[in-house]
């Protein structure tokens, strides 16, 4: 991926254009987990991957923040930004079995900025689309999730544009990810923090 790092100038009269336009580590991780002892399985993230319309990063996190004007007047490829994640389990006591397996229902993203100056961006509290199943001894996934919308880059540039002094790029957040669901007798569990370090700003994918 070809990076542009922006001067401070032209970070600048981008992020007031856009708003005069209305401008709308390594590794799987190892996340700790609650509910175990009442559903008898421990769920564990096997690969976590950072999926955007442009490629699979793998276990990068840039995030793509302005879309760009190409040569000859074709706009960039741009979009939301998603997590893949595969799971497994393992039984608590691997001496007795069942047939019990657990479903992800709904999960958060949050964001805690590194440098205090850069704005907040509000975190993403939402249900999984679809049966998202974690099976003893069996990898299921990879599952998708939305982790950075488009709207929420959009609504970044305007923060950006209100503050007194511009943030040095790329911005960075320690982005967490837990994940919430039941079992076959709907008792709870959670999965995470998954915690990634992200870095926004303007990447060029023309």
């Amino acid at each position: 991926m070809r990076k542009k790092y922006l001067p401070f100038v032209t970070v600048c009269f981008l992020l007031a254009a856009l708003f005069l336009g209305n401008c709308g580590g390594s590794g799987p991780g190892a996340p700790g987990s609650s509910g175990s002892e009442d559903t008898g399985i421990l769920p564990t993230v096997t690969a976590i991957t950072h999926n955007t319309v442009v490629s699979n990063q793998g276990d990068e996190w840039e995030i793509d923040l302005i879309q760009d004007v190409c040569t000859g007047g074709t706009l960039e490829k741009w979009g939301n930004d998603y997590a893949e994640i595969s799971f497994t389990g393992q039984y608590v006591n691997p001496n007795v079995t069942s047939n019990n397996q657990l479903y992800v229902t709904n999960y958060t993203v949050s964001f805690l900025a590194v440098n205090p100056s850069n704005p907040t961006i509000p975190a993403i509290v939402a249900g999984s689309q679809g049966a998202i199943t974690i099976v003893p001894n069996t990898t299921t996934g990879p599952f998708t999730f939305l982790v950075f919308s488009t709207g929420m880059k959009e609504q970044l540039v305007q923060d950006l544009n209100t503050i007194n002094s511009v943030p040095s790029f790329p911005l960075q957040y320690n982005m967490e990810i837990v994940l919430y669901g039941q079992d076959n007798y709907g008792n709870s569990f959670t999965v995470g923090p998954i915690i990634r370090l992200i870095n926004i700003q303007d990447y060029n994918n023309c």
